[in-house]
């Protein structure tokens, strides 16, 4: 499967599917990130930054109320 598929197909998903994938895919991205800290820098961030003024959020805020929830 391609990963236009892949996006395809998770844009069919329901919101709570779309949450219960992030869930659970989540731990391999971490592992991804352990890996190599400079370049989840250097490319998630940007993106992530461009996503965020894309969808008029406020990123800090956001990364604030990530950094400080608990489990």
């Amino acid at each position: 499967m391609t990963i236009e598929e892949l996006a395809s197909h998770f844009q069919k998903l329901s919101e709570m599917e779309k949450i219960a994938f992030f869930k659970a895919v989540m731990p391999s991205l971490c592992e991804l990130f352990k890996k190599d800290p400079q370049r989840m820098m250097s490319e998630m961030m940007p993106l992530c930054r461009e996503m965020m003024q894309g969808c008029s959020g406020d990123m800090f805020r956001m990364m604030q109320q990530m950094m400080t929830r608990h489990p």
